[in-house]
């Protein structure tokens, strides 16, 4: 018998540092409630602290970050204070992400007798702790087609359910502002790189920022690179921007760090370089995205080509080729080429992206996924 009351949840994470993973799951957290949903998170603490807290969400802190749980003290530890959230707030179901956090917080749920869902979102993770979430008892969400693929491989079936952006938060506005505060002089092009500068991405950043030096010094486009994120290859990131500014004599290169207010970065960018999460939330902005993950190069994210976008997630789960520096380059001059395609590829790819990725609807494929295993609810 369905009762529809409403499912108290408990979201588990390794932190809330600015990631898309933290920012897909904020996005959930604010949908959530106007579904019959009600969150609690249990996790590491971060700068995305504030937000979560402002969408309503009530946070209990516990260290799950990889170093923390080394020791068996703190694995111990973590999972008796997951066991009391749980216990103190009525949980009916426990919704993961990352490993080996996740891991304690299936433990302790499957120890409760409540159902866990483990959404995994790239194919970085490793098949023995996919394994012991299996055998745990988790039911797997896929980001992605590829992530599906290698769960699969893995003997792991698992649900489609894509990252889902929230169309009020990220929408077209000026950017006249951010630009003067930047000191770009109007009348100059924009390239807009957005990610975690750590391992694959922090290397195509590198590509990126050559490839804008080779532009430059050529004459042939005012460019200016504007690079957002943080992460442990940061410092080399910014050696190279400096030397690179220092051969072009001009602030070709600029660092914001990790950014908050990513929409205020979209919307100045005449073209975004990015992947996954970033590719999203550039095209609800109405940007042009020129797509390029960890895994490798797709391309421009262009009307004939978005289902192929989605099936190898925009570079970052699967790709067409190698990235480069020549190829990088060849890109962003054939974009500038054509002020009007740029234009319609932002405003379509806007449109595409509503209609395929918007928060409420994978929200409501979340629900249906939760009250399949709350058949008493």
């Amino acid at each position: 018998m369905r009762h529809n009351r409403r499912i108290r949840l408990l979201m588990v994470m390794d932190s809330l540092s600015v990631g898309g993973t933290e920012t897909y799951v904020l996005s959930l957290i604010k949908t959530f409630p106007s579904l019959g949903i009600m969150p609690v998170y249990a996790g590491g603490t971060g700068v995305m602290y504030d937000a979560f807290a402002r969408a309503g969400c009530p946070i209990h802190r516990v260290d799950l970050m990889a170093g923390q749980l080394m020791e068996p003290e703190q694995q111990i530890k973590a999972e008796r204070a997951l066991t009391q959230i749980m216990r103190a707030r009525k949980i009916d179901l426990v919704h993961i992400h990352q490993t080996p956090s996740g891991l304690y917080a299936a433990e302790a749920a499957r120890k409760l007798g409540i159902p866990v869902v483990f959404t995994v979102h790239g194919a970085y993770y490793p098949p023995d702790q996919l394994q012991q979430m299996k055998a745990a008892g988790c039911s797997f969400v896929s980001v992605s087609l590829p992530v599906q693929a290698y769960l699969d491989r893995q003997g792991i079936s698992s649900h489609v359910i894509a990252n889902g952006v929230d169309f009020e938060q990220y929408r077209s506005e000026s950017s006249a502002e951010l630009r003067s505060r930047l000191l770009i002089p109007d009348g100059e092009k924009i390239v807009v790189y957005a990610s975690r500068l750590a391992w694959d991405k922090a290397a195509v950043c590198a590509m990126l920022v050559r490839a804008a030096r080779s532009i430059h010094l050529s004459g042939s486009i005012p460019l200016h690179v504007v690079i957002a994120g943080s992460g442990n290859q940061a410092g080399a990131i910014a050696e190279l921007a400096e030397t690179v500014n220092l051969e072009c004599d001009t602030s070709l290169v600029q660092l914001v760090g990790s950014q908050m207010q990513m929409r205020d970065y979209y919307n100045l960018g005449d073209l975004v370089v990015g992947t996954g999460r970033v590719a999203l939330e550039a095209m609800a902005c109405g940007k042009p995205v020129l797509a390029i993950g960890n895994h490798g190069y797709f391309g421009f994210v262009d009307e004939p080509f978005y289902d192929e976008a989605w099936q190898y997630y925009f570079g970052d789960h699967d790709s067409k080729e190698r990235p480069s520096e020549q190829r990088i380059g060849e890109a962003i001059s054939e974009a500038f080429a054509s002020a009007d395609k740029l234009e319609d590829m932002g405003r379509q790819g806007q449109a595409w992206a509503r209609a395929n990725f918007h928060i409420r609807d994978k929200a409501l494929q979340m629900k249906q996924l939760y009250s399949s295993l709350l058949p008493n609810i």
